[in-house]
């Protein structure tokens, strides 16, 4: 896909988040009175912002698990989008630490262990039971190759209204995209990296760390794709700021 630009807005705060424990998938917590107003707040933001810009968008994507789909029903309301739900997008597996205590020093432990090992570049080191970081590389990567595929039927479609949020050309595509906090993560870092050349990466403001891609609850960033090359736009919006103002500063 040639001019894409994908807006990761992790979902609201949720229940597990309040009460500190691991949720991946074993575990499906509804969002919390706050998350839903994260969400909201996020969502009136986004609608705000596609009014006052010359772009809308395009598609609506997200995880199905619960705090994520309820934040995108959420931001779907507001601006006018049917959400298309990809298990490619749901949270990475925890595998063991699904449903446990992030209180646990020995979990919290072992969590921080995987991280440290991708950081060193050992990406096909997972966690017990669950994802390594090749496994999320996988399917991020499949999910834009589906982006890909859907323009590429558009284009031979006669009837483009088929998949309009995907059309053909050099126009870019301003896709919003619902999930979650480990996962983003790893996207930042496997797809907008320096030092990965194979992405000719290229991020102003990523630091070395795979923690420094830690997005907040109900925050956005934007990511841009333009033919192989990845760009970090911008990090970390909050629900409570000026989001239209701060993008389109940009």
């Amino acid at each position: 896909m040639s001019h894409l630009t994908l807006y990761l807005l992790r979902h609201g705060e949720s229940i597990a988040n309040v009460e500190r424990i691991f949720a991946a998938r074993k575990i499906d917590p509804p969002l919390s009175d706050l998350g839903i107003k994260q969400a909201t707040r996020q969502a009136k933001s986004l609608r705000k912002l596609s009014l006052s810009s010359q772009f809308e968008f395009k598609a609506l994507y997200a995880s199905p698990l619960l705090r994520a789909k309820h934040t995108a029903e959420i931001v779907g309301e507001w601006c006018g989008l049917e959400p298309i739900f990809s298990e490619d997008l749901m949270e990475v597996d925890v595998g063991v630490l699904d449903g446990e205590s992030q209180e646990d020093d020995v979990k919290w432990a072992m969590y921080e262990g995987v991280i440290k090992k991708w950081e060193q570049g050992l990406h096909h080191i997972g966690f017990q039971g669950g994802e390594s970081l090749n496994d999320i590389e996988f399917r991020f990567g499949r999910f834009l190759k589906e982006l890909e595929n859907k323009r590429q039927d558009a284009g031979r479609s006669e009837a483009v209204h088929e998949a309009p949020h995907l059309s053909v050309g050099r126009a870019r595509s301003h896709i919003l995209v619902v999930g979650h906090c480990l996962l983003f993560m790893a996207v930042i870092w496997l797809f907008c990296q320096k030092q990965r050349p194979e992405y000719h990466g290229h991020c102003e403001n990523h630091t070395p760390t795979l923690e420094d891609g830690h997005m907040g609850r109900g925050h956005l960033s934007i990511i841009s794709k333009d033919n192989d090359k990845f760009h970090l736009i911008k990090f970390n919006l909050s629900p409570e700021g000026t989001l239209a103002e701060d993008i389109l500063r940009t």
